[in-house]
């Protein structure tokens, strides 16, 4: 039942009134009567009940089927179509998710029915649009959500206000920090630069509706109080306690740090140390860390303390896949380098290198030692930074354009699309890491760990056949006008499953971001093939396979 009551009547101060208009006669309208009007081209249901004469919009807020076809029972309007009950005399939605207009209606000494359209004021109505945003987003009511987001964006209101209230319901909401929900939040508000008027609801509503599903009825998780005295070394401290896994005392010191009044450049290198320190649960740490900090440039630094300190859990608790004996082969490969050596080649790299292949090879091989050797070899010839991450993402855009979709359907297989999708969406982080950092230690390790990520996603293929490359055709030459397009097919509900959705969001601007910088169609080419091709949206039948598997004794394949 909804507590709505936006479009009930208002003071005179909060609406504006359009010239009254002749509806009908008392005579002709008995009690219990309905009656089909239109008062400047809008279309209202006029009711007659015991308590009198009332017009409200015809149109069900739902989806907009008229009311004059429904069933008036008292005081009560019933919608045919889905069953909305509205209180006919101020709109109130009874049972449904939303309100109806009510409008003035007057009655001659004659008996003749005037009504007056009551068209309230965006601004006025601000505060509380934003309340039944918040309400809609609790409840998961997604057709309210994209009529208040419709309306607060003719009130003016900003994107960036919009997304907050998802951000601030779903980021304290998270049981194990930040979700796929949150990040994609980051990237739908950078979308709506691409569109004007309505039409910027659709990348925030889209994001909206990731936090309502994944976090509907979720608790929120309590934060530990600031550090009222800072460590001396608030940075290693901080590092020290995501490395214990002390997660109360991880957040203490960034809320700490940000009550004392440190800045994004203070605190931002604390988060590129932690998820340099292990690669985290397929890349995730260094992906939500970057959307983590894009989110407040645009949102503002004021909010920091709602959305790192909710970050957090998700590097605490995330996945060493280092750790993890299937990457052993890869850090013998990195045990045999020189790693002080990388770190001074990388400070200073040739503008002339040029990847001869070897590189490329060896990220597509299925060699892991062998792909360790090759990216620190690069290095010390001059590739730097950028130069591994560019073949990073020229690797991993050609296993997607090469992956053999028939895969997805090899449910004894934990490996398919979204695994390969890391691969780029990894490397784009890793790059906007290194662009807020100078070469250390750390974005150095952060390198390695999307060299073996970019080798590791040709896992299929190492048990499979490869597949033929497929061939794409490009939407434009224009590389941002390419990627423009991406983004917004993305948007427009071509997958079920959110989790896939998130995906297909994260990955059209990664690969927008990797082909402006390289000056290359592949990572957008690769990034089509994903959208376009089959790929598993619900995961229960494969979970159901691997569930026998796990029972049978049959270990995951490596």
């Amino acid at each position: 039942m909804s507590d709505n009551h936006l479009l009930s009547p208002a003071s005179d101060e909060a609406a504006v009134g359009t010239s009254a208009a002749v509806v009908g006669n008392l005579a002709g309208l008995p009690l219990g009567g309905m009656l089909l009007a239109r008062v400047d081209g809008r279309r209202l249901c006029v009711v007659r009940t015991s308590s009198g004469v009332h017009a409200l919009d015809n149109a069900c807020p739902h989806e907009g089927y008229g009311l004059t076809t429904g069933q008036l029972d008292g005081e009560v309007l019933t919608c045919a179509w889905h069953n909305w009950k509205f209180r006919v005399s101020d709109g109130r939605c009874l049972h449904g998710e939303e309100d109806v207009s009510v409008h003035d209606v007057a009655i001659a000494d004659d008996g003749t029915l005037s009504v007056t359209v009551r068209e309230p004021d965006p601004a006025e109505l601000r505060p509380q649009l934003i309340a039944s945003l918040q309400r809609g987003i609790e409840h998961d009511y997604i057709g309210q959500v994209s009529r208040d987001v419709v309306r607060l964006l003719r009130a003016d209101a900003n994107p960036g206000e919009l997304i907050w209230e998802a951000v601030a319901h779903g980021a304290p909401r998270g049981e194990f920090g930040w979700g796929h929900s949150i990040a994609s939040l980051t990237d739908c508000l950078a979308m709506t630069d691409h569109y004007t008027g309505d039409d910027r609801a659709l990348p925030i509503v889209q994001a909206i509706a990731g936090v309502a599903e994944s976090d509907r009825n979720r608790p929120v998780q309590p934060l530990p109080d600031p550090l009222d005295v800072l460590p001396i070394d608030a940075r290693s401290a901080f590092r020290a306690a995501v490395e214990a896994e002390q997660l109360e005392r991880a957040q203490a010191v960034v809320r700490g740090a940000l009550a004392a009044g440190a800045g994004p450049d203070d605190v931002r290198p604390w988060f590129t140390d932690v998820v340099s320190d292990h690669l985290l649960s397929y890349g995730h740490g260094a992906i939500y860390a970057q959307k983590a900090f894009q989110l407040l440039d645009r949102l503002g630094w004021a909010r920091a303390d709602t959305v790192l300190p909710h970050l957090v859990p998700t590097i605490v608790y995330a996945t060493r896949e280092d750790s993890l004996p299937y990457m052993r082969p890869f850090l013998r490969g990195v045990a045999e380098l020189d790693l002080d050596a990388l770190i001074e080649a990388a400070r200073i790299p040739d503008p002339a290198w040029v990847d001869d292949g070897r590189l490329l090879a060896a990220l597509l091989g299925p060699d892991r030692t062998g792909a360790a050797l090759a990216a620190g070899r690069a290095i010390l010839d001059g590739a730097g930074v950028e130069g591994v991450l560019a073949a990073v993402s020229l690797a991993v855009s050609e296993r997607m354009l090469r992956y053999d979709t028939d895969g997805e359907r090899d449910f004894h297989d934990d490996f398919g699309w979204l695994d390969i999708t890391h691969g780029l969406t990894y490397a784009n982080a890793a790059r906007w890491h290194a662009a807020h950092s100078p070469v250390t230690p750390e974005i150095v390790r952060l390198v390695m760990w999307t060299v073996f990520l970019a080798n590791w996603t040709g896992r299929h293929e190492w048990h499979t056949t490869v597949g033929v490359r497929a061939e794409v055709e490009p939407r434009s030459a224009d590389l941002v006008e390419y990627g423009r397009s991406l983004q917004h097919e993305a948007l427009l509900d071509g997958t079920a499953a959110f989790i896939v959705h998130a995906h297909a969001v994260k990955t059209s601007v990664a690969a927008t971001e990797e082909a402006v910088r390289l000056g290359r169609p592949e990572p957008l080419d690769a990034a089509a093939r994903f959208l376009s091709a089959p790929k598993l949206e619900r995961f229960v039948a494969a979970t159901v396979t691997r569930s026998i598997d796990f029972l049978s004794g049959r270990a995951p394949r490596d």
